[in-house]
Parts: C-alpha cells; structure tokens; sequence
C-alpha cells in the first residue's frame, strides 16, 4: 500500500469481511498484529488473531512418514531425528525438508538407476541438503529477517559470534523468544534451520 497510496485492496477486503457472512477470508504472515502499521488496525477491527506455532512430535513424525496415503517408507529412523532437531516440528521447514530430501533421493535414483524400493534417506541425506533447503525456502528466511529491528539482528549477530546476551538485552530477547527465534534464556535459537540461515547470511555480508 505505501508503494502504491492506494487504499483500495484493503477497502475491498474490509467490505467483505463486514458484508459477506458466509465467507472467511484468511490472513497469514510473519509480523504480529502489534506490529503492523497503525492503518492496519481500521482494516482488520473484526479479525480474530490464531497463533500458529510447532507441531507437536508426533504430528511431525506422521506429515514426515505419511504426508499422503500410502506413501513409501523412504526414511531411516535417523532420517526422520535429523528433520525433527533442524526443524524443531517447525511445519513449514518440516515439509521444505522432506521436499528436498524426496527431489534429492529421486535425482539419485534417476542418475544411479536405483531400485526406489529400497533406496532410503539417511541423516548425512539431510545434512547434505541443507543448502538446497536454504535456497529453496530464501523467501521465508529472508522474511524472517527483514521483519526484524536492527537491535533485534544485531542481538543474533552477537550470539553467532559466541557472545552472552547481556542484562541490557532482556527487552529483545523476550521479543525473539516471543517470535520463536531465540529460547529465553536468550543465547541458543529455537530452530537450528534458522541459525544456519542467519550464518550463511552473516558470511556474506
């Protein structure tokens, strides 16, 4: 909208939201409410906010093993730990994983003209295509990055490069807590995914 000065999109999903009772229309993003422009508050007044977070364990176990009915069994046990830890049951890195996992193990098939039946993802699968996964999945990251303040990326600087957050840095360390980055105590992020991304970034800047 600032690009354009127009307010016109929102009008039109606000008329919706107000006039169309039989249709839901659903908003998703990176940003808490909080944290958007003040215009946005008029737009959304009758919004309902729903937190989406990690899947439990379990649930990421089944959308790794079974994403679709009667899917092959292609994950050694290893596999399966190795998505779970990088991703933390993240569901959105869970399914970028096992995508590229999948497209690497069939490219392997094709090339070695292997039997797919017995062809089986390992943990050194899922190491290995960790930079496929960051490039894939650029967009989120780079999302995830841009939406945070300079004293938010400098915190995460500072504990790449083995520093101890200090008293001084509370206030952000809630923040990134909040949004699922960092853990509360500050000095280890949630989602190793993420800490590798923002590495890669750091190395090329």
């Amino acid at each position: 909208m600032k690009a354009t000065s127009s307010c016109a999109p929102l009008n039109f999903i606000r008329n919706l939201l107000q006039h169309q009772r039989k249709w839901i229309l659903l908003f998703s993003g990176s940003r808490e409410l909080s944290e958007l422009d003040d215009y946005w508050s008029d737009y959304l007044i009758n919004a309902r906010a729903l937190r989406m977070t990690y899947l439990h364990e379990s649930e990421a176990r089944d959308l790794i093993l079974h994403p679709v009915e009667n899917f092959a069994d292609i994950y050694e046990p290893t596999a399966v730990e190795a998505i779970i830890q990088l991703t933390r049951c993240q569901p959105f890195l869970v399914q970028l994983v096992c995508y590229e996992l999948v497209e690497s193990l069939n490219g392997d098939i094709r090339k070695n003209q292997g039997n797919a039946d017995t062809v089986k993802a390992t943990a050194q699968n899922v190491q290995e295509i960790i930079p496929q996964v960051l490039a894939r999945g650029v967009q989120y990251f780079r999302e995830l990055w841009t939406s945070l303040a300079e004293s938010d990326r400098s915190l995460l600087r500072r504990i790449i490069h083995g520093e101890t957050p200090t008293p001084q840095d509370k206030g952000v360390v809630r923040k990134l807590a909040r949004k699922e980055i960092l853990t509360m105590e500050g000095n280890t992020f949630q989602v190793p995914l993420v800490q590798k991304y923002v590495e890669q970034l750091l190395e090329e800047e």
